[in-house]
């Protein structure tokens, strides 16, 4: 095989390696994947203070249990009291503490209620946040793993052009091989080109007479006189 075919063929090498390196740099499912899990993290503290709206709630209802139970411990200690039925004054401050004690029961209980309704329905709430906090994150887990499939597999697609690369580059003469590295830092990875009849591929100058008989002077490669990229004359060179 030819130096000029080498060379066009290191030229192909390097332009699917740029892509693959560029694709793997710029994945969209690492930027995806970062969203979703900044959506996540918001997510999980929404759930987390929905767990602790909850305790909250069951913690004033165990507050309410024990203010009932004193209410009540209170109750059977005034009804156990000794009070003279003749004494209208004692008669009286009974009455007047079992309704106060009475009025408190009915206000534990209206609590109660609206305690109770609250707290069912935080503890739904947290459950629904808890049941798609698990899903999102399943989801999350599926597709980090599918990038990290696309990754590997791009990965391995470098490694395996890098190798065949490399076994290029030594088959290339070191001053073709070295002036084709500058020219590719030169030309943004468009080092070289054919020249097809009259024109060279990629600057597509059409080249004139007295070029073309200065070119038939030259080897197989040279340089574009007008691009100055390397111009493979002929392949078979």
């Amino acid at each position: 095989m030819s130096v000029g075919t080498d060379l066009l063929d290191l030229q192909e090498l390097d332009l699917a390696l740029a892509r693959s390196r560029a694709e793997l740099a710029d994945m969209p499912e690492i930027k995806a994947l970062a969203r979703k899990r900044k959506a996540y993290l918001k997510l999980k503290d929404e759930a987390l203070r929905l767990m602790g709206r909850r305790k909250d709630l069951q913690t004033e209802l165990a507050d309410l249990d024990q203010d009932e139970r004193d209410c009540r411990q209170a109750v059977d200690d005034a009804q156990r009291g000794c009070v003279d039925p003749s004494d209208y004054d004692e008669v009286q401050r009974l009455e007047l503490e079992l309704s106060d004690l009475a009025k408190e029961l009915d206000k534990i209980a209206f609590a109660r209620e609206e305690l109770t309704r609250r707290l069912a329905e935080a503890t739904e709430q947290e459950a629904q946040a808890a049941d798609y906090l698990e899903r999102y994150e399943r989801a999350i887990k599926s597709d980090a793993q599918a990038a990290r499939d696309k990754a590997s597999k791009l990965q391995q697609e470098i490694d395996d052009a890098e190798r065949r690369r490399s076994a290029l580059c030594a088959r290339i003469p070191e001053d073709f091989l070295a002036e084709y590295e500058r020219c590719l830092k030169s030309f943004n990875g468009l080092a070289v080109e054919r020249l097809d009849g009259a024109v060279p591929s990629l600057c597509r100058m059409t080249l004139t007479e007295s070029s073309l008989s200065d070119l038939s002077r030259e080897e197989g490669i040279t340089h574009c006189p007008y691009c100055h990229r390397m111009l493979i004359l002929s392949e078979e060179a």
